[in-house]
């Protein structure tokens, strides 16, 4: 057991709805750090400033009323899709539509119009908010389609005012509300519909007394940062419930994309006590010594989305506490124990109430199974698919082969390669060996279908001299001598069948920073088709 705060002396934690908190927090801490933003996004070295609880339960009512003004219904639970820049506008408009009771649906601007389309006929969704700046691009996703109203949103200082809003305060209790949907994500195939239950995650994992170290206790009254924008669940949980229910103040970078510059100056003037970041950005940060530097100054850095690098690893790991994070749409973040093992930073276990089991696949390959138990209380995805009694991630796993019980996630059961003549391979087990050249930072093994695996490599720097890529794929050589060292002969990767990324078509990454591993193989289809005439 680790000593800890939890459960919070005077508070019922796991029986509270966010917003009422919210609420509760700008009446009885009015002054309490909610977030904290820069005094100038241009230049950060002038510092960061607080917005309090107070100020945004306060910019929270002034959304409620606009958006009981200008939704043409006022039937409870009334569907609204939102894309806006990255800005506090999804988080205040989340607690505003919660107020209410309407739920806001999280689109991302990055998907296709068509997927958008089919998120929205699949919940019934008839309305699209989106400030001014996002008029062309949403214009371009409802073109020709006449039965989605757009409804153009305020700017952001429109709400964040000091003139005081009328209370417009969130009606029910836990009982009451614990199970209505406050919001959409957009999961795959289908939307998935988060409960305010489920946004309390963090706080029903704060009533629990016989816990390990997980999460939330690195994350409680400190100040944290991540580029990962409101419009993605995880970026919203920070946002919101870290903040509300643990008292973490989260820390805001500038409206532009992040790049390793900008974060080492958010880290920096942001006074940032740990930082939740993709690897590819890790690995960014790592390749200069001020980027280097502000990470090993941080007291924790976690990493979603995809594994980090053993090189950015070796790097971190004796100066900074280097903890994954995993998770799902469906299931959440994964409730996993914090271990201090050195030797084992990328391996986790899960508390006892996660249900969590892992089941042999092949050789030391297991896949993580979730299996329903009324005793355990933390079981998001049971929420999610109430008609079943386990649930098979289709995450495959190895043990660790000394610390038995810390489990580090390898891949996926869909990363299978199957090839024309029967046989296959796990990709994503081999392709770290690649991306531990250091001139390489992301690598692909391809080629469903065909007689013999294709690698696909995106280099750090890209090359434009064709000797100059030559050379570089002959120093790949013992890289992928170590890969074919895992494989039958028969499925054994080589470097006539090897593709440099171009410039002009960079890999394509997901919202967390991971590779999207179809659309990149499927932008290079032409090339890979090259190499079997």
């Amino acid at each position: 057991m680790v000593p800890t705060a939890f459960p919070s002396l005077g508070i019922e934690h796991g029986k509270r709805i966010l917003t009422a908190v919210i609420e509760q927090r700008a009446k009885n801490d009015s002054d309490s750090a909610w977030v904290s933003v820069p005094v100038d996004e241009r230049n950060l070295s002038l510092g960061y400033r607080d917005i309090t609880f107070w100020q945004l339960n306060n910019a929270a009512n002034h959304a409620a009323h606009w958006l009981s003004r200008n939704l043409p219904t006022s039937e409870p639970f009334q569907c609204f899709a939102y894309a806006g820049p990255k800005d506090l506008r999804y988080a205040i408009l989340a607690v505003a539509a919660a107020k209410v009771q309407k739920v806001m649906v999280l689109i991302s601007p990055l998907v296709t119009a068509k997927a958008q389309l089919r998120i929205c006929e699949g919940i019934g969704c008839t309305l699209y908010l989106r400030p001014v700046e996002m008029a062309v691009p949403v214009a371009g996703v409802l073109d020709g389609i006449s039965h989605i109203q757009t409804i153009t949103v305020p700017a952001l200082d429109q709400f964040l005012i000091e003139e005081e809003a009328g209370p417009v305060n969130y009606p029910k209790s836990w009982v009451e509300g614990k199970n209505d949907p406050c919001n959409f994500g957009t999961g795959n195939p289908k939307p998935i519909t988060y409960t305010h239950q489920m946004m309390a995650g963090v706080d029903v994992a704060a009533s629990l007394d016989d816990v390990e170290e997980t999460h939330i206790h690195q994350y409680m009254q400190r100040r944290w940062y991540t580029p990962l924008p409101s419009l993605h669940f995880v970026g919203m949980l920070l946002v919101l419930s870290m903040t509300t229910f643990l008292n973490m103040t989260a820390v805001i970078g500038p409206s532009e994309p992040p790049s390793p510059d900008g974060i080492t100056n958010v880290l920096r003037y942001g006074y940032v006590e740990g930082a939740l970041l993709p690897p590819a950005l890790i690995d960014g940060l790592c390749l200069s010594s001020a980027g280097l530097q502000a990470l090993r100054d941080l007291k924790y850095i976690h990493y979603a989305g995809a594994p980090l690098s053993e090189k950015s690893g070796k790097l971190l790991i004796p100066h900074v506490h280097v903890v994954p994070c995993i998770g799902s749409t469906e299931a959440g973040g994964y409730f996993t124990i914090i271990h201090n093992k050195s030797d084992a930073w990328n391996y986790v276990s899960f508390q006892k109430h996660a249900g969590a089991i892992f089941e042999k696949r092949m050789g030391d390959l297991h896949e993580l199974v979730f299996v329903r138990d009324p005793n355990c209380a933390m079981q998001q995805i049971f929420s999610v698919y109430s008609d079943r009694d386990r649930f098979e991630t289709k995450d495959l796993w190895v043990e660790h082969p000394t610390h038995k019980g810390l489990w580090k996630i390898v891949g996926r059961s869909d990363d299978y390669v199957c090839f024309s003549h029967g046989d296959g391979l796990h990709a994503s087990l081999l392709e770290p060996e690649i991306t531990a050249h250091p001139h390489v930072r992301n690598a692909l093994i391809g080629g469903n279908g065909r007689p013999a695996p294709v690698l696909l490599v995106e280099l750090v720097e890209s090359l434009d001299n064709v000797e100059a890529r030559k050379a570089l794929i002959e120093e790949l050589r013992p890289y992928v001598e170590k890969v074919n060292l895992k494989c039958h002969e028969s499925v054994q990767v080589s470097l006539d069948r090897a593709v440099i990324a171009s410039r002009e078509k960079p890999f394509i990454t997901t919202i967390k920073g991971s590779v999207a591993r179809l659309q990149t193989l499927n932008l290079y289809e032409d090339e890979i088709a090259a190499l079997f005439p």
